[in-house]
């Protein structure tokens, strides 16, 4: 009866464990996204260039409508010179909810840049625009080696981050169930982080399941683009993996889904590692960073 009882509260205990952990790695996607935008930001403005700009107009219920493209002919050499434009295409406002773009002629242009408004934004042809449009840059593509290039460095700083939020919680915990084992207060159970690891990871497996739903029909073929997110911390691994560019499900193969599946033995295994390492109380801090002897001994960090 104890030992059942104890084997309860164990359970219980590595629930609550893993609940942590889920959370903490909830706490590391949000920064790993913060990260992904900054450095895509970095990357686009160091590797791209400006070669035009687009009149967009938002409608009351938030959708976009590109009203005019001008391209900067070869001449252009900053944002403040007298423009000429090379190509220049719009969409008419009744063509936006098809999607369909056709090119607008001289007259129509003229006409929509002869619009005025008081408190509007200004073209570099010194245009005023309505408040419900504003100019935004076209620049070029992003190569696809400099692309690689921010999938590599993004996923391992974003792994790093994800590893560490996870690694550190379950480091202490096999830090104290060593003290308490050799005090008699309770049985060894090196597997403890692999347990508290799976549970952490049950909602990752949900979202998984129903990416394998998504690709039989059962659920919408658009929960391809939401997973990606639901798994920010893996998002460039995951849009190598699956295709660069790729956001319906019907258009991710097999092959690449069990890919994905790779993603989720990361918590898992981290959380093994996490607790063994603490349970044998090796810090991989102190292997790489010096400490001093004598706080060592007061206190033992990761």
């Amino acid at each position: 009866m104890n030992a059942n009882s104890g084997t309860t509260n164990r359970n219980v205990e590595n629930i609550k464990l893993g609940l942590n952990v889920f959370l903490w790695t909830i706490f590391a996607a949000v920064l790993n996204f913060i990260i992904l935008m900054s450095l895509t930001f970095i990357a686009s403005g160091l590797s791209t260039k400006t070669i035009g700009e687009q009149i967009v107009e938002i409608s009351d219920d938030g959708g976009r409508t590109i009203i005019t493209k001008i391209f900067f002919d070869k001449t252009t050499t900053s944002k403040t010179d007298n423009t000429t434009t090379a190509q220049s295409s719009s969409t008419s406002p009744s063509s936006s909810s098809t999607g369909v773009t056709s090119s607008s002629s001289s007259n129509d242009t003229k006409k929509s840049e002869s619009t005025t408004v008081a408190q509007g934004e200004t073209t570099q042809s010194g245009t005023t625009l309505p408040a419900n449009q504003h100019v935004e840059s076209i620049r070029t593509e992003m190569s696809a080696g400099t692309s690689l290039i921010l999938d590599i460095i993004s996923q391992l700083f974003m792994l790093v981050l994800f590893v560490t939020m996870a690694y550190s919680k379950v480091w202490e915990r096999g830090d104290k169930d060593r003290n308490s084992v050799q005090f008699k207060r309770m049985s060894e159970d090196k597997l403890r982080g692999v347990h508290v690891g799976l549970y952490a990871a049950i909602p990752s497996v949900i979202f998984y399941i129903f990416l394998i739903l998504s690709k039989l029909g059962v659920v919408s073929d658009g929960y391809y683009f939401l997973y990606r997110f639901l798994n920010v911390s893996f998002l460039p691994i995951i849009n190598r993996i699956a295709g660069v560019g790729v956001l319906q499900t019907a258009k991710v193969s097999w092959l690449s889904l069990f890919g994905i599946l790779i993603t989720l033995v990361v918590l898992p295994l981290t959380c093994y590692i996490g607790y063994l390492l603490g349970y044998k109380q090796i810090s991989l801090i102190e292997k790489f960073v010096y400490k001093n002897p004598k706080k060592r001994k007061r206190s033992r960090k990761l």
